[in-house]
């Protein structure tokens, strides 16, 4: 997602310095493409008025932010960092709270939709910002994002990132178990696809799932089981805080994990729907029922 935004950046002529963060492939692009490259947070802060994070969770974004070398000590008085991860809410509110004692701006502008329409500038952003900082934000955002909306004061935009993902993963997690039961049960997904197809339960989730086990989209939905299962678990978690009763989500959560803890959780999620002969008890049936779904 990160090279996406930073295309769109470039193709926009804003000048672009990045810090590399897992993969080589994305920096290399980006700096063949005329974007400055540093080797720590520290010297990069010195020299940008504002920062697009894009990195797993809450926990990356906190590394990157705070410490001796993070962009809090770094960044000049004024400066603005934009984090279009998927956070916690809670902690996007805190970061906001320490970044306004050094004199910066943190806000969260969490995104939708993938990396191909992160390169086009097509994504959709999710503001959390106040009145007076959202100008400044969408000016930025606006180069990689077809929609810009802000939803509230900081930590909404987050809060309603989780809502949204929760319901993503939440299908997701039922249509691959549709898929391995179509499996299971020697139905054909071409024409089970086309009955979906004609309904109101029809998805882009269920059909990116067949077009993904009927090898016509291999590399649909590049997004790994692993950070599925985290946005959900948070969506949970924030659930749970409020005190909103979630069993449907959090079995989805459930179905998730399991994939991750059977080593699975770098493959892509489409990968979810592929049948595996596997026993576990069910969730919600009585403990002597066994059934062979994946996980």
């Amino acid at each position: 997602m990160g090279t996406g935004i930073g295309i769109s950046l470039l193709r926009r002529e804003i000048e672009l310095h990045i810090k590399a963060n897992k993969s080589r492939l994305g920096a290399d692009r980006l700096t063949g493409a005329g974007a400055y490259e540093h080797p720590t947070i520290a010297e990069l802060a010195r020299h940008v008025t504002a920062v697009v994070l894009s990195v797993p969770s809450s926990r990356e974004v906190e590394a990157i932010c705070l410490g001796q070398d993070g962009l809090f000590a770094h960044m000049l008085p004024g400066g603005l960092i934009i984090d279009c991860s998927t956070s916690y809410p809670a902690s996007t509110v805190a970061l906001a709270e320490q970044a306004q004692k050094r004199r910066l701006s943190f806000i969260d502008a969490p995104v939708t939709r993938s990396p191909e329409h992160a390169e086009l500038g097509l994504l959709n952003a999710i503001v959390g910002s106040s009145e007076k900082l959202f100008p400044a934000a969408e000016g930025i955002l606006a180069a990689f994002c077809e929609t810009v909306l802000h939803v509230g004061d900081v930590g909404q935009g987050h809060k309603l990132k989780l809502v949204y993902n929760s319901m993503t993963m939440g299908i997701a997690a039922v249509a691959a178990e549709v898929c391995q039961f179509a499996s299971g049960v020697d139905v054909d997904l071409v024409t089970l696809r086309s009955l979906v197809s004609r309904g109101s339960t029809n998805s882009g989730i269920f059909q990116a799932f067949v077009a993904f086990l009927l090898n016509e989209k291999p590399d649909v939905l590049a997004i790994s089981i692993a950070n599925s299962a985290k946005d959900i678990e948070c969506a949970v978690r924030l659930a749970g805080e409020s005190s909103v009763p979630v069993p449907v989500l959090a079995a989805a959560a459930h179905k998730l994990n399991a994939s991750v803890a059977a080593g699975e959780g770098e493959l892509t999620l489409p990968h979810l729907s592929r049948f595996r002969m596997i026993s576990e008890v069910g969730l919600g049936a009585p403990a002597q029922t066994t059934s062979p779904v994946g996980g």
